[in-house]
């Protein structure tokens, strides 16, 4: 196991600009001064290997943006995870087209046959969106949990070809207070390599998932556009390198 973990970079887009959402609300959208493409030159210059991106156009249901469509083209030395509105299977084997790793939730908690025959050994595929609370699986905006325990949604999509899960724990997100280890490590036995996202607020909060069963990578978004996590930081970039 490395003794870094793999830190990968997150970004909520609105209108073509950089936001944070205040629970989830459209009307309270905190605007960042720079623009997309200027953070991911950034992070690319520090080392970034992977990039998870929100659509948030698509998840209003909406037209997905047109710059952010562009992104594996334009910076093919990441690879780029897209997740927001991927509802149909049609929108999820639209954005495997682009080039984007497509992270699906809702579509492979309720409706996991969606999925059949789209991930694949090599190339773009599928990453399943679980939200935790405890050991259970959230739906419906964390509301209610899962009609299915989380290992046996595993199954399912393990079976189907799905190999990779962004895991958040919902008691952590946004919260910038550290990973939710007790909610990762009942994930980990669920057989899926977990990116971790929730609470990440300093780059020592990484050393902490690299003994957690199944934990891959982990997400962060807010404490590194917030300067939290520092881009100059050997730490930093070394960890988004995978380590290497």
């Amino acid at each position: 196991m490395s003794e870094t973990m793999m830190l990968i970079p997150s970004m909520d887009l609105l209108g073509g600009q950089i936001v944070r959402l205040k629970k989830g609300a459209e009307g309270s959208a905190e605007t960042y001064s720079f623009s997309p493409e200027e953070w991911v030159g950034r992070l690319v210059a520090a080392g970034a290997r992977r990039i998870h991106l929100v659509d948030l156009e698509g998840a209003f249901g909406r037209p997905r943006q047109a710059a952010l469509l562009a992104m594996p083209k334009r910076f093919p030395s990441v690879r780029f995870q897209l997740g927001g509105g991927l509802r149909t299977r049609a929108a999820v084997e639209e954005v495997l087209a682009l080039g984007f790793d497509a992270v699906v939730g809702t579509l492979a908690v309720e409706a996991p046959e969606s999925l059949e025959g789209l991930p694949k050994a090599t190339g773009p595929t599928v990453i399943a969106a679980l939200d935790v609370r405890g050991d259970r699986v959230q739906v419906r905006g964390w509301t209610a949990d899962a009609p299915k325990p989380g290992a046996l949604i595993a199954e399912t999509l393990r079976g189907l070809g799905v190999r990779e899960a962004l895991v958040t724990d919902v008691e952590k997100d946004g919260m910038l207070e550290g990973p939710g280890i007790s909610a990762l490590t009942a994930a980990g036995a669920w057989g899926l390599a977990l990116q971790a996202s929730g609470g990440v607020a300093r780059i020592e909060d990484l050393a902490a998932l690299v003994g957690v069963p199944g934990v891959t990578a982990a997400i962060s978004g807010k404490a590194l556009l917030d300067g939290h996590i520092a881009l100059d930081d050997p730490r930093t970039q070394r960890a988004l390198r995978g380590g290497s």
